[in-house]
C-alpha cells in the first residue's frame, strides 16, 4: 500500500529552511528595541516600570519587525518546496491501461438484466470507454479458454466494432475458465511501465479459482476489480441470445449471479466487488478506482516528479507584504 499525505511530506529544497532560525533570532533582537520592559529592566524594578511606561495598558499594536519575521518564515518555507505527493497531469491519467475479461458463457444471456447479462455488459463497456477517451484499453474474451480480442488500443470504435460480434455461440470450447483470462491479462499489462486495472465482467468467479488469482509477484501493482452481472435469484434464457444453440442448462434457466464466491476471491486477492447497475452508478465506481489507483501507484513511482506546493504560500506572503504599504508603517523602523 502506498503511502499518502503527511507520511511523505518533505521538503524539495529544504536548504532554503535555514531562514527560519535566523527570522527567529533576529525577532528577538528587533522585539527588546520595542519592549520598554526590557529595555528598563535592569535600571528600575520590575514592579514599578509597568506604572511608568507610558501606553502600558493600551490594545496590542503590530509591528513591522513582527511582519518582517512572518514574510521571512513564510518565504523560507515556500522557497523549500513543501510537498506530499507526486505530480500527476491528466495526460498521466489518461495513460492508466485496463484491460476488460467479458465472461461469453451461456449463462451470461440471462434475462434478469434486460435485454440480457451480456448484452448490459456491453452497454456498460461503452460507457466506461466513453469516460476513458484517449486511455488505452484490451478487451479479452472467455469460457472453457479465453482468448485476446484486441490488444491495448486507445481506438474505441475499433473496441466496439469488435463488441458487437461477441456472443457465446463463438467461443471454440464451453466452461468457465477465468483463471485462463487473468493469466491473459497480466501477460498483457506485464509489458506496460504504468499500473494497470484489471476488470473482469461476469455473473461471478467460482470460489475455487481464486488461487489462480492471486499474483505470486508480490512488486506487482495491478488491481484487480469485479463487475458482476445477474441478479441472484436463476434467470431465463434469452431464445434470441441464444441463436438456437441448446447449451443444456437445467429447465433453461441460468443460476443466479455468484456474488459470494466472487467476493471470497477479491478478499484474496485485495480486488473490488462492484454489483452492475441499471444506472451509471458502477461505471463511474469502476472509473474513480482505476484513476485512483494510478495515483496512488505514482506516489512510489520514482520516475515521476514531486508536485512543489510551495506556490500556495505566495498568497500569504503577498497579503504579509501589502502591509508595508499602510500609512507611517517605515516610520515605525525609527
Amino acid at each position: 500500500m502506498p503511502e499518502t499525505g503527511l507520511e511523505q511530506f518533505h521538503f524539495l529544497r529544504p536548504a532554503w529552511l535555514v531562514i527560519v532560525p535566523i527570522a527567529a533570532w533576529l525577532y528577538l533582537r528587533l522585539r527588546g528595541r520595542y519592549n520598554a520592559f526590557a529595555q528598563w529592566r535592569h535600571a528600575i524594578a520590575p514592579h514599578l516600570v509597568e506604572h511608568l511606561v507610558v501606553g502600558s495598558g493600551s490594545r496590542y499594536q503590530l509591528r513591522p519587525y513582527q511582519l518582517m519575521t512572518a514574510a521571512l518564515i513564510v518565504a523560507s518555507i515556500a522557497l523549500a518546496g513543501p510537498t506530499w505527493q507526486r505530480e500527476v497531469t491528466p495526460f498521466t491519467e489518461d495513460r492508466a491501461p485496463l484491460v476488460i475479461a467479458l465472461q461469453l458463457t451461456p449463462t451470461m444471456l440471462a434475462t434478469d438484466q434486460p435485454p440480457t447479462r451480456l448484452e448490459r455488459a456491453k452497454h456498460k463497456i461503452r460507457d466506461l470507454l466513453a469516460q476513458r477517451q484517449g486511455a488505452r484499453t484490451a478487451l479479452i474474451a472467455f469460457a472453457g479458454s479465453a482468448h485476446l480480442v484486441l490488444p491495448l488500443t486507445d481506438d474505441a470504435n475499433l473496441i466496439e466494432t469488435y463488441l458487437e460480434s461477441l456472443v457465446p455461440s463463438i467461443m471454440p470450447s464451453e466452461g468457465d475458465d477465468a483463471a485462463a483470462a487473468m493469466q491473459l491479462a497480466r501477460d498483457i499489462l506485464a509489458t506496460q511501465q504504468s499500473a494497470g486495472t484489471i476488470l473482469f465482467i461476469s455473473d461471478g468467479i467460482d470460489r475455487t479459482q481464486a488461487p489462480a488469482f492471486i499474483e505470486p509477484d508480490q512488486n506487482d501493482k495491478n488491481q484487480l476489480i469485479f463487475l458482476v452481472a445477474g441478479r441472484d435469484e436463476p434467470a431465463p434464457i434469452s431464445k434470441t441470445g441464444a441463436n438456437g444453440h441448446d447449451f443444456g442448462l437445467i429447465d433453461g434457466k441460468a443460476p443466479g449471479a455468484d456474488i459470494a464466491g466472487t467476493r471470497s476471491v477479491a478478499e484474496a486477492t485485495g480486488g473490488v466487488v462492484i454489483r452492475m447497475a441499471s444506472d451509471s452508478a458502477d461505471v463511474d465506481a469502476v472509473a474513480r478506482q482505476v484513476r485512483t489507483h494510478l495515483v496512488n501507484t505514482i506516489q512510489d513511482d520514482e520516475r515521476f516528479q514531486w508536485h512543489d506546493f510551495g506556490y500556495v504560500l505566495v498568497w500569504p506572503l503577498a497579503f504579509i507584504i501589502l502591509l508595508w504599504a499602510r500609512r507611517g508603517w517605515t516610520v515605525q523602523w525609527g
